[in-house]
């Protein structure tokens, strides 16, 4: 069962602690919100599917893409040219958090960045996004 906290005037906070699952804490604008997202988590729970979101949702685009850089980049043959795709995809996509990033996200980032580059490039774009993914999801 979840709990529901008042946090201020505007925030509400919701808590869910379950046997064999950590303890899962959102703050949210309303007590409907706080009480749909604990429905959707303890849900989850219930059925053995949930995974946890807080490192996805703390995790920015743009952090993930510096440590791409960092940790595997040195390791490929043409690092050099893929500097300025993960520039790019910083620039443009940085702020937002790794659970934020969708297929309607990246599609409206395909269709403008096809707008200023060859298809081939916005290929590669999508690539790098894809190993970068990749590496999260094992790391």
């Amino acid at each position: 069962m979840a709990t529901i906290d008042k946090r201020g005037d505007l925030q509400w906070r919701a808590q869910i602690r379950r046997k064999g699952y950590p303890v899962q804490r959102k703050t949210l604008n309303s007590r409907t919100e706080a009480e749909a997202w604990a429905a959707v988590v303890e849900s989850e729970m219930a059925r053995g599917v949930f995974v946890s979101r807080s490192e996805s949702e703390s995790t920015t685009l743009k952090d993930a893409l510096d440590r791409y850089k960092q940790e595997i980049l040195p390791t490929k043959k043409r690092h050099h040219s893929i500097l300025s795709q993960i520039r790019v995809i910083s620039d443009r996509l940085g702020q937002y958090s790794l659970a934020a990033i969708n297929p309607s996200l990246l599609a409206k980032y395909r269709d403008e960045r096809g707008k200023e580059v060859g298809p081939q490039s916005v290929k590669h774009d999508l690539f790098l996004l894809s190993r970068l993914f990749n590496v999260a999801i094992k790391e």
